[in-house]
């Protein structure tokens, strides 16, 4: 919802589609086992192959808060997972200017970036 109207238009729905099956078919590659989750190396596997490179412990903090006993992801928590990394990303990125992987935040900011209250 790019005009955050409460509602996707059809360009907006294509787009989502095509960022939704890309993260399955990745997920799918990554499952090696078609077990049908994927663990915390499959997990930063993933995420690098997205262009992420998180810590070991943000990895461990993602799988626990999804399934805190097995720490493993679904397919359907691991497309939530792309979703708000990508809208906190791009999000983050109209704010990092210089591309330094830094920005000020005012709390409200946050706030609204952390709920989807704003761009």
């Amino acid at each position: 919802d790019r005009d955050k109207t409460g509602q996707i238009n059809l360009q907006e729905f294509s787009s989502l589609f095509g960022y939704i099956n890309q993260w399955k078919a990745l997920f799918e590659s990554i499952d090696r086992d078609r077990s049908g989750y994927i663990e915390h190396s499959e997990l930063t596997q993933a995420f690098n192959q997205m262009g992420y490179r998180f810590t070991p412990t943000f990895i461990q903090n993602v799988l626990a808060k999804y399934d805190a006993r097995t720490r493993r992801l679904t397919l359907d928590n691991f497309i939530v997972v792309c979703v708000n990394i990508k809208r906190l990303t791009d999000s983050f990125r109209t704010r990092d200017r210089e591309m330094r992987g830094q920005a000020v935040l005012q709390y409200e900011d946050f706030i609204g970036l952390a709920l989807g209250a704003h761009k």
